[in-house]
């Protein structure tokens, strides 16, 4: 049944055109035409998000940042495990959806890690890809602390998904 609802909204804004005498085809073509601008100013930026992730999430670094970051947040109670899906929820929702994947099949959901990741996953948005993506669509170049605050937020919000769990268990 739920495979029939867009053809019914595409219906039913076809039956809405007709009624109220509109032309139907050029609202679509001004529409689309415009979505398609939207998607080429933002290309670019889609594309460098993707290409960086890719370096950095392949290379050498990656473990190194890893390791490091998951150090510094071991006095929060933050597991070092949660560490790279804090770091990649930022940029992508599909890597940090696998992420999570793989560590509620390593740990458990009713793990602490499990229950931690789940909660940070659930409480947290792709800030960066959002932020970024809305800028570039909008042609803004000084972005001021939008990013900033993003990553201050998320480790905010790891650190306390983290400190409530282990509270909670």
């Amino acid at each position: 049944m739920s495979g029939y609802v867009p053809a019914l909204i595409v219906l039913f804004c076809i039956v809405l055109g007709l009624k109220a005498r509109i032309n139907i085809f050029e609202h679509f073509y001004e529409g689309a035409k415009d979505g398609i601008i939207a998607l080429w100013r933002i290309l670019p930026t889609i594309i460098g998000i993707f290409v960086a992730m890719a370096l950095v999430r392949n290379g050498i670094l990656w473990g190194y940042i890893v390791d490091t970051i998951g150090l510094v947040l071991s006095p929060f109670g933050v597991s070092k495990e949660l560490v790279p899906l804090a770091l990649m929820r930022p940029f992508s929702g599909s890597a940090s959806l696998a992420i999570l994947t793989k560590l509620l099949g390593e740990h458990g959901p009713d793990s602490l890690i499990g229950l931690s990741a789940s909660t940070f996953m659930a409480s947290t948005e792709t800030a960066f890809y959002v932020a970024a993506t809305y800028l570039a669509s909008v042609q803004i170049k000084k972005s001021r602390h939008i990013f900033i605050v993003a990553l201050v937020v998320q480790f905010l919000v790891l650190i306390a998904s983290s400190l409530i769990w282990r509270v909670l268990l």
